[in-house]
């Protein structure tokens, strides 16, 4: 113990779960803020649960003993569909990344994504700017708009493979009077014509991207490009941007200040140690060699 020591209760049980979740970093990020905090009682794991099996996770597998949850592909959809009590961030989204078991045994949903996201902008200075992009579609890309909106952006673009999967996030852009332009997904390149881009693409898609825009004649950087991947650095689309000599953001970033919150919300403490965090989860991806995001 230290004197940055935390009084807690001690033993609570916490974790990572969705697929693929052997990747995760979360473990070594929430571990480092225990240890940074001193606390000896929490532990934190990964458990892999499939689509469709969060609430027998949680009801009759392992999960029944946890204190509380981060939530990673594909069940953030049914984490807040589970709860019993949401915030305001996963009631505008419909997805919460962190679960809270609450003393009846329920569960309260969060959404700490659109803070990490925020965060990280913000971080490599976004403060108010008028033009936002999503590259992309689904629960990642829902929550990158969200925090464009969060950033007080006038004007959105948005481009994905599949175009109607766009639909709710151009619905969550009109709750807040924004204009959206679609973007043709074979002219995507266009998005780098706003001030701030955020790719929500997985590897695959993103190599694909990339190797479009490497052959195009002119690409203009955008002020800042935040992309979710970051094992390994640079993603496929951040060495473009890179290139070009604009500022990518890598996706840990985003990741390190939402588990900075997720571990006030299971501990209760005021705060976590980010920047311990983010050294100690870089260091472990050293050596790893597959493009990866999410918690």
């Amino acid at each position: 113990m230290n004197d940055r020591t935390v009084c807690v209760p001690t033993g609570p049980r916490f974790g990572v779960i969705g697929s693929p979740v052997q990747h995760s970093l979360s473990p070594v990020l929430h571990r480092t803020a225990y240890e940074v905090l001193g606390l000896d009682g929490p532990t934190y794991d990964r458990f892999e649960v499939f689509a469709g099996q969060l609430a027998g996770f949680l009801a009759d597998g392992p999960g029944r003993e946890l204190s509380g949850v981060s939530v990673t592909m594909p069940g953030k959809p049914e984490a807040f569909a589970l709860a019993a009590e949401t915030d305001v961030t996963s009631r505008a989204l419909g997805i919460s990344n962190t679960l809270i078991r609450r003393e009846d045994g329920t569960w309260r949903a969060e959404n700490h994504d659109v803070y990490g996201i925020v965060a990280a902008l913000r971080d490599h200075g976004a403060r108010a700017p008028r033009t936002g992009a999503v590259l992309g579609s689904g629960a990642t890309a829902m929550s990158a708009v969200a925090s464009l909106l969060e950033l007080g952006v006038r004007e959105i673009l948005l481009s994905a493979r599949s175009p109607h999967k766009l639909a709710p996030l151009e619905a969550l852009a009109a709750t807040e009077k924004v204009l959206v332009h679609h973007v043709p997904w074979s002219s995507s390149q266009l998005l780098l014509n706003a001030e701030v881009v955020i790719s929500a693409l997985a590897v695959e898609g993103a190599h694909a991207v990339a190797e479009e825009w490497e052959g195009r004649s002119s690409l203009t950087a955008p002020t800042l490009f935040l992309d979710v991947l970051y094992d390994p650095w640079p993603a496929p689309l951040a060495a473009v941007i890179t290139g070009l000599g604009g500022e990518a953001v890598d996706g840990l970033e985003m990741l390190a200040h939402q588990a900075d919150q997720q571990v006030r919300s299971m501990l209760g403490v005021p705060a976590a140690p980010v920047s311990a965090m983010l050294v100690a989860a870089r260091s472990e991806l050293a050596g790893r060699g597959t493009a990866t995001s999410g918690a």
